[in-house]
């Protein structure tokens, strides 16, 4: 009965692992870690992040493995003094150099695409430059600057809330290979490598119809609204199979303008919840936004599934260990980062030539206790001999 605890845990770890590893490895190339400072000790970043020792430890010797941290005995750990993606950049010729350009260091999908391109790129002989734009347009634009310079090409995580890019259509403009991951810029016909949104979208809002809800929501947050690809083709998922299965669809059902998880506002969360027009299911945009209405139900009373089921997408390593484990579509974060690795390669290398190349990657429905499926399972009659 244990086993599932200790997975939990062990995931948990995992994932603790990877962010403290991202974080630090940001903050190194960024510069805001210096060549030869000094780093909190391994009892500081344990209190810092909650994980034991051992955690930090592993983390550590992962950045030492790749030549950002060194360790003195008896003095400490420190910032190289020449740490190697600084050599890199400067002494590695441009043509072998990728630059990547994410949006958040401590996102998880973001961790998974680096991860696949990575390697996607090593294995054919590059080094990877990365840096975060943080959804500010000024430092894309700058990072974009700096790396068009030491790199052959780019791949790029576009801002949110937004059709086209100034920095991202000069690139075009001048012939300098890139790549979209994630989300297109629908004004600029350009590489990208994507997930099946429109699919996934369909799939999650097909599945609260045929479980019998007639009065389904769709759900965003300012973070991402409907200039967002992403999102746009998410929703046009939601409202083909809404037509498709005969569904109504009023403004009511579209919850629109929720916080964001930078600016966090439990008691929005809890008035839509709360509404007593509110759908009987919502299929929200992504597992951060199921999650707070997930929260906001335990606060409020009201109980999921029975009185509002709740479908994510992503598959966050959260998912299916919150109070209600969370359906949702599961997105191919390492793949995609793979697909667009190999992508740029290739039109780097002049394997692939002409018209911008658009890969989409199928999703899939993760179906868990949250929609609802399990309550129908356990309610339905016996079969019984006639």
């Amino acid at each position: 009965m244990q086993k599932p605890e200790k997975e939990s845990h062990a995931k948990t770890m995992k994932a603790m692992y990877t962010q403290i590893v991202s974080e630090l490895r940001a903050r190194i190339l960024s510069g805001e870690l210096t060549q030869g400072s000094r780093i909190s000790t391994e009892f500081e970043i344990a209190q810092h992040y909650h994980v034991s020792r051992g955690t930090v430890r592993q983390a550590l010797s992962e950045l030492t493995r790749e030549g950002l941290l060194e360790r003195i005995q008896g003095s400490g750990t420190f910032v190289r003094s020449s740490a190697p993606a600084h050599e890199t950049e400067a002494t590695l010729p441009a043509q072998k150099n990728i630059g990547v350009i994410l949006s958040q260091a401590t996102d998880e999908l973001n961790m998974k695409l680096l991860r696949g391109i990575e390697q996607a790129v090593k294995s054919r002989g590059y080094q990877v430059i990365f840096a975060y734009s943080e959804e500010n347009d000024q430092l894309l634009a700058r990072d974009i600057a700096r790396l068009q310079l030491t790199t052959a090409g780019l791949i790029l995580f576009p801002l949110s809330n937004r059709s086209t890019d100034s920095a991202i259509t000069r690139l075009k403009q001048i012939g300098f290979p890139f790549v979209l991951v994630d989300r297109y810029l629908a004004d600029l016909d350009s590489d990208y490598v994507v997930s099946d949104n429109m699919g996934g979208g369909y799939r999650a809002t097909e599945h609260l119809a045929i479980l019998g809800h007639t009065r389904i929501g769709f759900a965003y947050s300012r973070a991402g609204d409907m200039q967002t690809t992403s999102v746009r083709d998410r929703w046009e998922g939601y409202r083909k199979a809404l037509n498709e299965y005969q569904r109504p669809f009023d403004d009511s059902l579209l919850l629109t303008d929720l916080p964001t998880d930078a600016e966090p506002d439990a008691a929005l969360f809890d008035a839509t919840v709360r509404r007593p027009d509110r759908p009987g299911a919502i299929f929200t945009v992504n597992d951060w936004v199921a999650l707070e209405f997930i929260k906001a139900a335990a606060r409020t009373g009201v109980r999921i599934p029975e009185d509002l089921a709740i479908v994510g997408f992503d598959d966050l390593s959260y998912a299916e260990h919150l109070s209600v484990p969370l359906t949702t579509v599961a997105q191919q974060g390492i793949a995609m980062g793979m697909q667009a690795g190999t992508l740029l390669i290739n039109r780097i290398e002049k394997h692939v030539l002409g018209e911008a190349k658009h890969i989409v990657l199928p999703t899939q429905l993760i179906v868990r206790q949250s929609c609802g499926a399990r309550l129908q399972v356990l309610s339905s009659p016996d079969d019984k001999p006639c």
